[in-house]
């Protein structure tokens, strides 16, 4: 334990006494983390985004008026019995309006135009939801072919995969060039480390000249050199996750806005996962920077 803590010694007074070179291999260590903690960000934003979409989507399929409650029972036995629908309900057509009301309360127009009406102008409509929303246009075929084609008035559905598809794309794009931007601080960040700990070592050729000499073991004399590689890897996550949730905090207010309806938010889903987060970038950190170590420490430390 003696031993170790002279090393942990060591590898501190190396730290803070190259602190310029300290202070531009955590940085950039630092931004490579940034660039990761932005992706996950954006990966959770939209796959909540289209989790949401996958919700909310469904077929708004209106009956005719004609149709019986028998008529009304039995297609809708057949439609749940229909392998690609996850859920059928039934909205009379009283119920049809007075969501429609809701859903429009803020405009005066409409609502004098409803007050108006004598008759209910809508009717008794089925609401279905597929597991998939691919599979919309599958479920619309069924039904078209079927002999409750003649039962269906009208189809409300807008299709969800364009919505989708956007979000995706935008999002595979974005994290394609994260992932580019990542790499290229993380292979930035291994030749800084690199170079900073040959410095360190010709700067440290005396002692380790005298270590030799009194004795000190290949272990004693490397070690210094990987614990500072770990200590700049500590420092970096530690800046990284303040400067995290300070970008959060002030991404929230206009993140808040535009995800108002899908109930997400993104403090809750960053403290939910902050081991998994924060420890595997801390994992991967020390990897980075003890490798780039090793590679200098072979190269340059000839003991």
């Amino acid at each position: 334990m003696l031993t170790f803590l002279r090393v942990l010694k060591f590898a501190l007074q190396d730290f803070w006494r190259n602190f310029w070179l300290t202070l531009v291999t955590v940085s950039v260590l630092v931004l490579a983390l940034f660039s990761v903690n932005i992706l996950i960000t954006l990966k959770a934003v939209s796959d909540n985004i289209i989790d949401s979409v996958h919700d909310k989507v469904d077929i708004n399929i209106m009956l005719v008026s004609e149709a019986t409650e028998v008529d009304v029972n039995n297609f809708k036995t057949f439609v749940s019995n229909t392998s690609e629908v996850d859920t059928v309900s039934f909205l009379s057509k009283e119920m049809v309006l007075e969501q429609f009301k809701q859903k429009n309360i803020g405009n005066p127009d409409i609502q004098s135009a409803i007050s108006e009406l004598e008759d209910n102008p809508f009717n008794d409509t089925l609401v279905v939801k597929a597991g998939d929303p691919s599979d919309y246009d599958l479920i619309l075929q069924k039904i078209q072919a079927s002999e409750y084609s003649s039962l269906v008035d009208n189809n409300d559905f807008s299709d969800p995969q364009k919505i989708i598809s956007f979000v995706q794309s935008v999002s595979d794009k974005v994290e394609k060039f994260g992932i580019f931007i990542a790499v290229l601080f993380s292979l930035i960040a291994f030749l800084i480390v690199f170079n900073t700990i040959r410095v360190t070592i010709y700067t440290h050729k005396e002692e380790i000249g005298v270590m030799r000499l009194v004795g000190a073991t290949n272990w004693f004399i490397r070690m210094p050199f990987i614990l500072e590689s770990v200590l700049y890897a500590f420092v970096a996550l530690l800046i990284n996750i303040g400067l995290i949730y300070l970008f959060i905090n002030i991404l929230t207010p206009y993140l808040g806005t535009f995800l108002a309806n899908y109930d997400f938010d993104l403090t809750a889903y960053f403290s939910d996962r902050f081991l998994l987060i924060f420890g595997l970038e801390f994992v991967l950190a020390v990897v980075l920077t003890i490798l780039s170590s090793a590679f200098a420490i072979r190269r340059y430390l000839k003991v």
